[in-house]
């Protein structure tokens, strides 16, 4: 996971600078570096969030089913005696 949120924050460095600049470029409006800072810094989070949610659905995916045995469980279903 450390290796995607680095790629996506190199990445997010990259696209949102080179945005930045067309849109000054094209259409004379400055964007300040504070606003690029927090562009680059939530793609970077939204990026962890949805890393770290793959990352949990892979594990659950590999989890394996409960035997099934009753005498596995500690629920209402285990027979006394």
């Amino acid at each position: 996971m450390k290796h995607v949120v680095w790629i996506t924050l190199i990445i997010g460095l990259v696209v949102v600078n080179v945005a930045a600049e067309l849109v000054f470029y094209f259409g004379d409006v400055y964007i300040a570096m504070f606003y690029r800072i927090v562009l680059v810094t939530g793609i970077t989070v939204i990026a962890a969030v949805f890393a770290g949610a793959i990352l949990l659905v892979r594990v659950l995916e590999e989890e394996k089913p409960l035997s099934g045995h009753v005498n596995d469980t500690l629920g209402a279903d285990k027979k006394k005696g």
